[in-house]
This record gives C-alpha cells, sequence and structure tokens, in this order.
C-alpha cells in the first residue's frame, strides 16, 4: 500500500496532527464550520482534511502550504476568496507569509468522509483527459 497521503511518514517521524482549524464555531450533523486564524509569521501545524472543505477567507492574505513530503506552494486568498477542495490532499501545514493576520472560515461537509489512500484526489491533480 502507498502512502501518497502522508500519514504513515507523519507516524514515523512521530508528528501528531493537529486539528484542521483553530477554533469550532458551529458543528452539526452536516456542517463542521472553524475559525482559521493564522498571525504573521504563525504556522498552523500539521494535519489533514478528511471531508470535503469550503475555505472563505475574511482578511485573506498570502500563506504557504507546505506538504509533509516538502512540496511548498504559495497562495494568495483576498478577503471574500472562497475555495472548494474535493479531494484528499496529503499531510500539510499552513503559514502565514503576509504581515496582517490570516482570518478565514473552513466548512467542512461531513456527509462525505475521505478514507486515506482509496480518497479521490482534488481535481486539479486529476489527469487530463482527451
Amino acid at each position: 500500500m502507498t502512502d501518497r497521503h502522508g500519514l504513515k511518514l507523519a507516524q514515523a517521524r512521530g508528528i501528531t496532527l493537529d486539528d484542521v482549524g483553530s477554533t469550532i464555531v458551529l458543528e452539526n450533523d452536516h456542517v463542521r464550520i472553524w475559525e482559521v486564524r493564522v498571525e504573521p509569521g504563525q504556522t498552523l501545524g500539521w494535519h489533514i482534511h478528511f471531508h470535503p472543505y469550503v475555505v472563505i477567507a475574511i482578511t485573506g492574505g498570502k500563506n504557504e502550504i507546505e506538504t509533509i513530503f516538502g512540496d511548498k506552494r504559495t497562495t494568495y486568498e483576498p478577503s471574500g476568496h472562497a475555495v472548494l477542495i474535493d479531494g484528499m490532499r496529503p499531510v500539510h501545514r499552513l503559514t502565514n507569509r503576509d504581515k496582517t493576520t490570516y482570518l478565514a472560515r473552513l466548512i467542512e461537509l461531513k456527509h462525505v468522509r475521505w478514507v486515506p489512500e482509496t480518497a479521490p484526489l482534488p481535481s486539479h491533480e486529476l489527469p487530463e483527459t482527451e
């Protein structure tokens, strides 16, 4: 079995995974809504998502997403920006690379629970079809 989501690697490194957000704002049978607050230069620790989710930037900003495999990607989310993540990504962490607090709402859609290694890849990572 492969480790495309990095859970075995995180375990081998002794990493305890953090929550996907800072504070739960609301939770019911259908959704879990997190506040994500990351101060300038701070990092939201290693975590993984088991549900599809939407992120809506409140204050927005420039962030860096780093996967457990060492891949890094800079993102910029202006205030009001929304993104849907529709496939399971590897264990990752988020660092605020801006001079202001990054504040967002992360809405997990609980009707779907991904199972690592068999979970779908995010649509932007799927191979192109002809």
